[in-house]
């Protein structure tokens, strides 16, 4: 029986890489904070949720935008490009919520949450990646969350620092 090195890196792309340390298998990507979710808000405390397809789901996804944090841009510079990117809104202003670890036992990065305020009306064109845009109330945010139709990590961890961050 061969033996294997407890710690040494099984897969290297140029996106991340997958270590084995210490018996655990561990993803790692170039930057410690390699994401970021917007969380839209309207003046009139509504938020925007997008849908769109996510092919490792094989289907239709509701979410808050997200993406890549791209090298040398704050957490809060992605959130306002993603934003506009995926949904052709501009950004009147943004704060960083916080950081989620979105699996702590693979996936060694964080991911930021921004909220952005945003005016309900578009002003430039989109990357087409979303299907469909909607607007919310925290109410109708938690209703379809208890319903199952909200099922994304991210986004239902940046709702739930969104509620903390107000209630504090």
């Amino acid at each position: 029986m061969s033996s294997t090195p407890d710690n040494q890196c099984l897969l290297q792309t140029p996106y991340f890489k997958v270590v084995r340390e210490n018996g655990y298998f561990i993803i790692k990507e170039a930057q410690a904070i390699n994401g970021v979710v917007a969380v839209p808000t309207l003046a009139d405390g509504r938020l925007m949720l997008v849908e769109l397809k996510r092919r490792a789901i094989g289907g239709q996804s509701i979410e808050f935008p997200r993406g890549a944090i791209d090298a040398g841009e704050s957490a809060c510079d992605a959130a306002v490009r993603e934003l506009l990117e995926e949904t052709g809104r501009q950004a009147s202003s943004v704060r960083q919520l916080g950081l989620l670890h979105s699996n702590t036992s693979l996936i060694a990065s964080a991911v930021a949450v921004c909220q952005v305020q945003v005016t309900e009306q578009q002003s430039a064109a989109t990357d087409g990646e979303v299907d469909h845009v909607l607007w919310v109330s925290r109410q109708e945010l938690l209703a379809m969350i208890a319903a199952g139709r909200i099922t994304d990590a991210h986004t239902l961890s940046a709702a739930m620092m969104l509620l903390a961050a107000e209630s504090a």
